[in-house]
């Protein structure tokens, strides 16, 4: 038994679903299902109640789970200790961006740092897994999309991009200069998986059925989803540069822009050191250049 057993139980146990606590981790369900029969066998007791209704704790999982999360946090707080001073010898700063970052932003952003004589290391992780990654200490930099728990972190003020309807070209909706979300009622919605941003999907739905537009059906999908909108004569929400890159669809505003995408840059409060504190305005800088990420206006206080 060693700490990634305990962090594979407490995932479990606050999912109470081993399908939901493997995309969490990063991993697939069955070494996730192995791992816990593994601790269970060490310990000599049964953690979960299985059933076709779900998964449970047991009482003896019910004593373990406090228990479990102080490990794995003392754990995460020593690793994170070490590696700190590690990197910042190397002097290399670990950053992560969404997928959908164009190329642009990325040179930008690493030629700004490594003229400046910093070592840049990047990678590609969705806002779920930023998140993640933040909590572990395994990158001193990201971009998140809004919403997202702040606990912990410090971040940079929102950027915003507006977002409207996707559609075919030979959509019935496609002849409207514009659209209201209301007039999307009755159409399949294709969205992206809720794991990605878990905070933006669920916002984007609440604004959705606030607006007279519950999504009667939503297909999940990251790649294909030009072929879906086809396929299925389906809506999707996002940028019109996206809809320029997909030939076949067309992209269509919303009155009012009741959608919008917001990104900030993120870290954790304890690693906001002078190389992060350098590298954010480049970063902003970089996204309003080349991805057409805007500063949101301050609200104007009504006239007295």
């Amino acid at each position: 038994m060693d700490v990634r057993h305990l962090r594979y139980f407490v995932a479990v146990a606050e999912e109470l679903h081993f399908g939901h606590a493997a995309l969490r981790l990063h991993m697939t369900q069955p070494p996730l299902s192995k791992r816990i029969a593994d601790l269970e066998r060490e310990l000599g007791v049964q953690l979960f109640d299985r059933s076709p209704r779900g998964v449970a704790l047991t009482a003896h999982g019910t004593r373990l789970l406090p228990h479990a999360r102080k490990a794995v946090a003392a754990f995460d707080a020593a690793a994170a200790a070490m590696r700190r001073p590690a990197r910042s010898a190397a002097r290399r700063l670990l950053l992560a961006f969404p997928a959908d970052t164009s190329r642009a932003v990325l040179t930008d952003v690493c030629r700004g740092l490594r003229d400046a004589g910093q070592d840049v290391e990047v990678l590609e992780a969705t806002t779920g897994e930023q998140q993640a990654l933040l909590a572990d200490g395994r990158i001193d930099l990201g971009v998140l999309r809004h919403p997202y728990p702040g606990a912990g972190l410090w971040s940079s003020r929102p950027l915003r991009r507006a977002i409207g309807v996707i559609m075919p070209a030979n959509h019935p909706l496609a002849t409207r200069a514009a659209l209201r979300l209301a007039s999307l009622r009755g159409r399949t919605l294709v969205m992206f998986p809720r794991e990605m941003a878990p905070g933006l999907y669920d916002e984007t739905l609440a604004i959705c059925r606030q607006h007279g537009y519950p999504p009667p059906h939503i297909v999940h999908a990251v790649r294909l989803v030009d072929g879906l909108l086809v396929t299925d004569n389906a809506i999707s929400f996002n940028t019109e540069a996206a809809a320029n890159r997909w030939p076949g669809l067309v992209w269509r505003p919303l009155a009012d822009q009741p959608l919008a995408w917001r990104t900030s840059a993120v870290c954790r409060l304890a690693d906001r050191d002078n190389t992060i504190r350098a590298a954010v305005p480049l970063l902003l800088r970089a996204l309003r250049t080349h991805d057409a990420w805007q500063p949101i206006p301050p609200r104007r206080l009504p006239a007295s």
